[in-house]
């Protein structure tokens, strides 16, 4: 398997994942996979450009005495950054012994110099590597060429904690991770067992969490664990702005996840199970989490809305469409639809009820129309062994070629049990 991250920092780096993570138990490998990418693209792509001379010129500034320790450090991690470029995007085996003359170099000068530790790590027994890894990350957090190496050890252990836990570190520190790391997180989110970690991280309210929750919207992969998540994380006191929840309701209704995305308005909305399986047919509240809610729609010649605990539908002459549906679960059982207007609907008005099974079935049962004619309209329906769940249910119209188009209004909606 092969993989190109491409970063906008100037070396594109390829990554063989499929070499990398050999190893690795195939049920954490997708998210291994994103984890690795995401680390070894940001490595190798760094760029030092800062506004001293140990940044801009590192070879002058080592030419001086006393020795810059910093000017060194540089160039040692210059050259390692080079060397991963050149492997692939992969930390080499080794490390160049002028790389490491300089690394030796700098930390003699300045103790404090985490890239150069990071060279010197790299050059070092498998045992002592990691040891000082963990030196340098200790020294600093901002240096992504270290924090890059701990998610590939991380990945390689197949410790998924420490993997988003570096990748909240680098969020916190650096403002120019975020484009990268936050679809590459979405994307891990694919895999169920990211799921408890990033319950555990998110839990504490990181700053990026917003921003996570808008990327993961958007990632049709991870939309069903990301439902699990969500539920997780539910708390009666949360500060819901962080969420993207009629996003996320609306994607799994869109991937056909009915039974989630019901579960989470349930969640989310605590409302008791109503006689009607329509919600809000009253309209009394004003739609939030279209379509397991009234999903209204509107243009320039007709439109719908819910407003003073009524549905109302308008229309210019000659023209409608389809003005409001709502995702219903309906029973396998005999149903009975009841639809209340404030007045007579006029003879140039045509408004229906199209009720439609939602799921792909191989025998879906056919759908049905129900004209509205009367101030009141009662009708009894079947979902006797249909094999459907989940229908649609719209309201549909249209105005007269003549006339001067229509306006009426809706007081109520039910869908029941018949007794």
């Amino acid at each position: 398997m092969v993989m190109r991250i491409s970063i906008a920092m100037g070396i594109k780096p390829r990554l063989r994942l499929d070499e990398v993570l050999r190893s690795q138990a195939a049920m954490l490998k997708n998210g291994i996979i994103w984890t690795m990418g995401l680390a070894i693209a940001l490595t190798s792509g760094l760029a030092a450009v800062g506004a001293v001379a140990k940044d801009k010129a590192p070879q002058l500034a080592v030419s001086l005495q006393p020795v810059n320790g910093f000017a060194s450090e540089t160039l040692a991690s210059n050259s390692l950054k080079a060397a991963v470029a050149a492997n692939d995007g992969q930390f080499p085996n080794s490390v160049d012994p002028v790389a490491e003359a300089l690394a030796k170099q700098a930390f003699l000068s300045e103790p404090v110099t985490p890239e150069a530790i990071a060279v010197l790590a790299l050059g070092s027994t498998e045992g002592k590597k990691r040891e000082l890894m963990h030196k340098a990350l200790a020294l600093s957090r901002r240096q992504q060429l270290v924090i890059g190496w701990m998610i590939v050890d991380a990945g390689t252990r197949e410790d998924i904690p420490a993997i988003l836990s570096h990748y909240d570190t680098m969020l916190r520190t650096s403002s120019s991770a975020a484009s990268v790391v936050i679809p590459t997180m979405a994307g891990a989110l694919a895999n169920s067992n990211f799921v408890e970690p990033f319950a555990g991280l998110l839990s504490k309210s990181p700053p990026w969490a917003s921003r996570f929750w808008g990327a993961v919207v958007t990632t049709p992969e991870a939309i069903e664990n990301a439902a699990q998540l969500r539920g997780m994380l539910y708390a009666d006191d949360e500060a819901k702005e962080t969420y993207r929840d009629a996003n996320l309701i609306n994607a799994l209704v869109n991937k056909k996840r009915f039974e989630a995305a019901e579960n989470l308005y349930q969640l989310l909305t605590g409302k008791r199970k109503e006689a009607s399986f329509l919600k809000n047919g009253s309209f009394e509240l004003e739609p939030e989490y279209p379509p397991l809610d009234w999903q209204l729609y509107s243009n320039g010649e007709y439109g719908a809305a819910v407003a003073g605990g009524n549905l109302r539908l308008s229309a210019i002459p000659s023209s409608g469409g389809l003005f409001a549906r709502q995702l219903v679960k309906l029973p396998s059982a005999i149903l009975k639809i009841s639809v209340e207007f404030d007045a007579s609907i006029s003879k140039d008005t045509n408004i229906s009820i199209d009720i439609k099974c939602a799921e792909i079935l191989d025998n879906a049962p056919r759908a049905i129309s129900i004209p509205l004619e009367d101030k009141l309209t009662r009708l009894q329906i079947s979902n006797q062994q249909s094999g459907c769940s989940f229908y649609w249910l719209e309201i549909v119209g249209r105005s007269a070629d003549s006339g001067d188009g229509f306006d009426v209004v809706i007081e109520s909606l039910s869908l029941q049990r018949q007794p």
